[in-house]
C-alpha cells in the first residue's frame, strides 16, 4: 500500500465519519473529514489536492458529477471519486460513472467494506499512474516529428494528459485507420490498453485537453483549421472530428512529402 496517500471524506454522519477514520488510519490513510456540502468539497479539494474523494451524489451547493466537469475544465490533477448514495439508483450511477467515477456505495454500507475498496483504488490508481508514465516516455520516441509539431501548433498544453493520449491516438490512427471504424470508442479502447489505463479515464482526459485548446487559443486559427466540423453549440468539435482532422492532415502531410 503506497504511503502518505490522502482522502477526503465528506458525509453528515459524524459516527460514520469516524469510523471511517479509524478504518483508514488502520491502513495508512490520512483522512480528511467534511461535512455534506459541494463547496466546502471544492475549496477542500482545491486546497488539498487528496488522491480520493468520497461524497455523497447529491450534496448542498452542487452535486458530485458537477465538481467532476469542473476538474476536467481545471489544470488540477483529478482524484479518484467513491460516491454514497442513499437509494439504489442506476440512472444516477451509469451518470457518476460515465463522468470518471471508480465506485458507488449505497448506505447503510460496511466501513471496513469501504476502507478495502479505498486502499484497492488507490494502488490501482498508483499502478496506472507508474505504467502512463513510462508509457508517455516511450510514446516521445516512437511519435514521429510531424505528430508532435502538429499538436504544438494547435496549442495543445504538453503538461495534460489528453495531450499524450492524443498523441498515442494519432499514432496508432497511423499504425492502422480501421481504428476509427468504431468511432472514437475503438480508439479511446486502443489508447487504453496501450496505457494500461481505462477507456473512461482516457476519453475524460482527451475532452479536457480538447476544451482546454478551444478554451484558451487562437479560435479565428481553428475556424480555419477545422472548418465545418466546430458546432455552433458548443464552440468546438467532436472528438472523433478532432481527430479525423488531424489524422487527414497528417496522412496528407506524409503523401505530398513521398511526392
Amino acid at each position: 500500500m503506497p504511503q502518505a496517500k490522502k482522502v477526503i471524506l465528506s458525509d453528515n454522519d459524524q459516527v460514520f465519519l469516524d469510523s471511517c477514520q479509524n478504518a483508514f488510519r488502520l491502513l495508512g490513510i490520512q483522512t480528511i473529514t467534511l461535512p455534506k456540502h459541494g463547496r466546502i468539497l471544492w475549496d477542500a479539494i482545491e486546497k488539498e489536492r487528496p488522491d480520493l474523494v468520497i461524497c455523497n451524489i447529491f450534496m448542498a451547493y452542487c452535486d458530485v458529477v458537477h465538481i467532476m466537469e469542473h476538474l476536467d475544465r481545471s489544470e488540477m490533477p483529478a482524484p479518484d471519486f467513491i460516491a454514497l448514495c442513499s437509494s439504489d439508483n442506476e440512472c444516477l450511477f451509469d451518470r457518476f460513472l460515465s463522468a470518471g467515477g471508480a465506485y458507488v456505495f449505497i448506505k447503510p454500507l460496511d466501513v471496513m467494506v469501504l476502507a478495502e475498496r479505498v486502499c484497492r483504488q488507490l494502488e490501482l490508481s498508483e499502478r496506472e499512474s507508474h505504467v502512463c508514465r513510462v508509457d508517455f516516455a516511450n510514446s516521445a520516441s516512437c511519435a514521429s516529428l510531424d505528430t508532435v509539431r502538429l499538436l504544438k501548433e494547435i496549442g495543445i498544453p504538453a503538461h495534460l494528459t489528453g495531450y499524450h493520449y492524443i498523441k498515442i491516438g494519432l499514432e496508432l490512427l497511423q499504425e492502422d485507420p480501421t481504428r476509427f471504424s468504431y468511432g472514437a470508442k475503438g480508439l479511446y479502447q486502443a489508447i487504453a490498453q496501450r496505457t494500461h489505463s481505462s477507456y473512461h479515464r482516457v476519453e475524460r482526459n482527451i475532452r479536457t485537453a480538447v476544451e482546454t485548446v478551444f478554451n484558451r487559443g487562437d479560435f479565428a486559427f481553428y475556424e480555419k483549421f477545422f472548418g465545418s466540423s466546430i458546432s455552433r453549440k458548443t464552440g468546438k468539435p467532436s472528438n472523433s472530428q478532432f481527430f479525423a482532422t488531424l489524422y487527414e492532415y497528417l496522412a496528407f502531410s506524409e503523401k505530398a512529402s513521398i511526392g
